[in-house]
């Protein structure tokens, strides 16, 4: 794609979300940073915004009314569709949704995931949770594959499969912290049927039954990335790189969380930075998953 010119203005908004990509340490910069700087900057600019939303949510350091906070973000998208944003984050995105067709329903949908972390609407069920990593992952997946330039409508469907696998292994890392900030993610059904008690969660006592039921959650995260793989169109293998790379350190964490016996109660779990590197590397030199550095 010929890069059409910024002007001053969209140059600083999209500086001030590779900002918040940077302050992030996120996977996501690791796995992104190779591609041409147009499509890059789009996807620092959904990225910010996501953060942002989340922040919303759950960060303890925003102050003031949050449901109105989420309804000013909501607020926001929507300026940012008809060309009237005002936050930088949105004057990028309105950048981003211009050059890449982005859809704006996929976009309402995460704010929907959001605003249920907001509510703390309970997840009772499998299908619950797998609703929720549609809402707050898969839409990121719809977006990004886009981004990058997919044409084969099984990208989509690889975009949704992928997004629920890494929002799965994102709750086992992240257990014991949700758990003690008063959320839990795994569903109650499952957690009754398996005789564990939801307060070992926050009082970060691991059981044999629980960690079983992480041990069944993890291989349901692996019917997902193996979803995610099996539908990969091969048409657009070459322009789903950076998505694969994602995915793959995704799905390194998974085996390591598993390797180290889900200590999810007592930290979470991440790759260093350079595993991370060394993993999207490989990946996009299609030369295997990257190993320990």
């Amino acid at each position: 794609m010929t890069e059409r010119a910024i002007g001053p203005e969209t140059a600083a908004a999209y500086a001030h979300c590779a900002g918040v990509v940077r302050a992030s340490a996120s996977s996501f910069a690791a796995a992104f940073w190779m591609l041409p700087r147009p499509r890059r900057r789009a996807l620092h600019a959904i990225y910010a915004f996501c953060r942002l939303a989340d922040d919303i949510a759950d960060d303890p350091a925003v102050n003031g009314d949050r449901g109105q906070l989420l309804a000013r973000w909501r607020e926001e998208l929507e300026g940012a569709y008809r060309g009237k944003a005002t936050h930088p984050v949105g004057i990028a995105l309105g950048d981003a949704v211009e050059r890449y067709a982005l859809p704006q329903e996929v976009f309402e949908d995460l704010l929907r995931g959001v605003e249920s972390d907001l509510r703390g609407e309970p997840i009772e069920t499998f299908e619950d949770l797998e609703r929720y990593c549609y809402r707050v992952a898969s839409t990121v997946g719809l977006l990004l594959v886009r981004v990058l330039g997919a044409v084969d409508p099984l990208s989509l469907e690889y975009a949704r499969a992928m997004g629920i696998a890494v929002q799965l292994t994102n709750v086992l890392r992240d257990v014991g912290e949700d758990a003690a900030s008063g959320r839990i993610y795994l569903p109650r059904r499952e957690l009754e049927r398996m005789g564990v008690d939801a307060t070992s969660l926050s009082e970060g006592r691991m059981t044999d039954d629980l960690r079983l039921l992480l041990a069944m959650t993890a291989e349901r995260a692996r019917i997902y990335y193996g979803r995610a793989a099996a539908t990969l169109p091969e048409g657009d293998r070459a322009v789903l790189r950076p998505a694969e790379a994602m995915g793959r350190i995704y799905r390194t964490l998974l085996e390591e969380l598993q390797s180290q016996g889900f200590p999810c109660l007592e930290r979470s779990v991440r790759l260093s930075k350079p595993r991370r590197l060394a993993i999207a590397a490989a990946t996009w030199l299609g030369v295997g998953g990257g190993g320990r550095p």
